[in-house]
C-alpha cells in the first residue's frame, strides 16, 4: 500500500464518485479504479460499494478511510519536518525599537513576503520595557533590543526570570546615541555638544525611553514631556519645541533628517553612549520554528547591509 492510494480513497470518499476523484486527482477514471482495487485486494477487503448511484464506503472501508486521514495528517507533518517548515504558522508578531523602523522595516517586510507570502508577519514599533513584558506574556515571538554595556547584568538577569532567550548579533556599533535638535536651534550648527549643554533645555522622551539616561539630564530645568508617537515627536524636534536624544540610526531614511528640518549631532558627557550592543530575543521555553529562524537571519543581514 502507498501514501498515494490513501490519498486516492479519501478523495473518493469526500467526492461519493470515482470519476470526480479522478478529476480532482488529474488521473483517468481506470486508473483510479484499478489503484483502488489493487488496495482492496492487499487489505483483504471492501473499501467501497460501487452502484449506479455512484459508491459508497462499507463498515470496513469507514474504518480504514479513519485510518487513511490520520495516515495523510502525519504524512504532512513529517514533511513539514523533513524540509523544516512549520505549515501551522499564519500571523507572526515581531517587536524592535523605533530606531530601527525606517531602516530595517522595510526591507523586512519585503524579503519575508517573498518567502513566505502565506504567513502575515506584524511588526510592532514599541520600547525595550514593553517588548520583554510582552514576550513573557507570548504575545511577540521575537524582539531586537539594545543596550550598554553597564546595565547587561540586570538585562540578562530579568530576560533569565522570564524565560527568554537572547542571542548577540553585530550591529551595536551604531547605536551611539545623538542629539535630534531642529535646524533652527542655534546648536544646530554645532559638530557636537556636551550632555551640560543640554540642561537648560527641554527634552522631549518617547515613552519615557531616555528621561533618565544619565544625572547631568535629569538635573535639567525642565520635567521632560513624554510622548507616544514617533511622527509627533519629531513634528515637535523639526518646530523647535525641545530636543531628543535617540541611537543615530533614527536618522536613516528619515525624511525630517533628509529635508533639513532636523539635525542629527553627535553627544558628548553621557555614560550610556560609549558602548551599546544589539540583542535578538526569543522564547526558551519552546524551539524556534524555522519561519521564525529564517526571519532572524533577514534581520542579521540587513543590519549588516544597511548601517
Amino acid at each position: 500500500m502507498r501514501i498515494e492510494q490513501f490519498k486516492q480513497i479519501v478523495k473518493i470518499q469526500e467526492q461519493q464518485s470515482i470519476s470526480k476523484a479522478a478529476s480532482d486527482l488529474f488521473i483517468s477514471q481506470p486508473s483510479l479504479s484499478i489503484s483502488v482495487n489493487n488496495l482492496e485486494e492487499e487489505l483483504g477487503l471492501k473499501i467501497f460499494e460501487r452502484s449506479k448511484a455512484g459508491v459508497a464506503a462499507t463498515e470496513q472501508g469507514k474504518e480504514i478511510l479513519k485510518l487513511a486521514e490520520n495516515i495523510l495528517n502525519l504524512s504532512d507533518k513529517i514533511i513539514g519536518i523533513m524540509e523544516e517548515t512549520n505549515v501551522s504558522i499564519r500571523n507572526l508578531q515581531m517587536a524592535l525599537p523605533a530606531a530601527f523602523a525606517n531602516v530595517i522595516v522595510p526591507g523586512l517586510l519585503r524579503q519575508f513576503r517573498e518567502l513566505y507570502p502565506h504567513v502575515n508577519l506584524h511588526i510592532h514599533e514599541t520600547t525595550y520595557y514593553e517588548i520583554v513584558d510582552l514576550m513573557d506574556k507570548g504575545i511577540y515571538s521575537l524582539g531586537i533590543v539594545s543596550f550598554g554595556n553597564g546595565m547587561e547584568y540586570n538585562f540578562f538577569n530579568q530576560l533569565k526570570e522570564k524565560n527568554i532567550a537572547w542571542e548577540k548579533i553585530p550591529g551595536g556599533e551604531h547605536l551611539k546615541l545623538s542629539l535630534f535638535i531642529s535646524s533652527n536651534n542655534p546648536l544646530a550648527e554645532r559638530e557636537w555638544v556636551s550632555a551640560a549643554e543640554l540642561k537648560n533645555m527641554r527634552m522631549i522622551s518617547y515613552k519615557e525611553n531616555y528621561a533618565r539616561m544619565s544625572k547631568d539630564l535629569e538635573r535639567s530645568l525642565y520635567k521632560p514631556v513624554v510622548v507616544r508617537d514617533i511622527e509627533l515627536l519629531k513634528k515637535l524636534i523639526s518646530d523647535d519645541f525641545g530636543f531628543s536624544i535617540f541611537p543615530e540610526t533614527l536618522a536613516v531614511n528619515d525624511l525630517y533628517v533628509k529635508s533639513g528640518r532636523i539635525k542629527v549631532i553627535p553627544i558628548k558627557g553621557i555614560e550610556l553612549n560609549e558602548q551599546a550592543n544589539l540583542y535578538i530575543l526569543y522564547s526558551s521555553r519552546e524551539s524556534l520554528s524555522f519561519i521564525e529562524r529564517e526571519l532572524m537571519e533577514i534581520f542579521k543581514e540587513l543590519i549588516a547591509d544597511r548601517l
